[in-house]
């Protein structure tokens, strides 16, 4: 089943030090700046985790380097795949992200065929869904992303002078 196709939107890390984690990347790979948006929460009527609600937050960072999205997920309170994640691992690569041309329609399809939807939610507020699955063979997670149009938006502005929308749509 091919739930996703097309560039890779995002690559994330689940980190214990955010700020520390910003400065490595800025250093080593020449993120050139972050947006820091912090205590993100994510309640039971929005989110489940492993089939039950949920409710955590995170501090998120986004950068990019080049025109590839980078995300840093700091967990800051409740149990959930980030947690987990660094729980079982440290910090590291968490998961990559598509963005699927119909994402009801690839849920749908996952859950057909009996695939675990790990953790599920919607962003509120924001215009933006995801769902993970595990990476299977490939490791860590995969996550599915829905972004409104000014969610959209909000990500191309972000991507530094020079660099192209790798995941634009067609017709866009």
């Amino acid at each position: 089943m091919n739930v996703a196709d097309g560039p890779i939107f995002q690559v994330a890390w689940v980190v214990a030090d955010i700020d520390a984690a910003e400065k490595e990347f800025t250093d080593r790979y020449g993120v050139r700046s972050w947006l820091r948006i912090p205590d993100v929460a994510f309640g039971p009527v929005a989110c489940s985790y492993r089939g039950a609600p949920a409710d955590y937050s995170i501090h998120v960072s986004l950068g990019y380097a080049g025109g590839q999205q980078l995300e840093l997920i700091q967990p800051v309170s409740g149990v959930n795949l980030y947690t987990e994640f660094l729980d079982a691992h440290g910090p590291g690569l968490h998961h990559i992200a598509w963005l699927p041309d119909d994402f009801d329609a690839a849920i749908a399809d996952l859950e057909a065929a009996g695939t675990q939807i790990l953790q599920d939610g919607v962003f509120e507020g924001v215009g933006m869904e995801f769902a993970y699955i595990g990476g299977g063979p490939i490791g860590s997670y995969v996550e599915l992303m829905k972004l409104s149009d000014d969610m959209r938006a909000m990500f191309d502005r972000l991507i530094p002078d020079g660099h192209t929308n790798p995941w634009q749509r067609t017709g866009d």
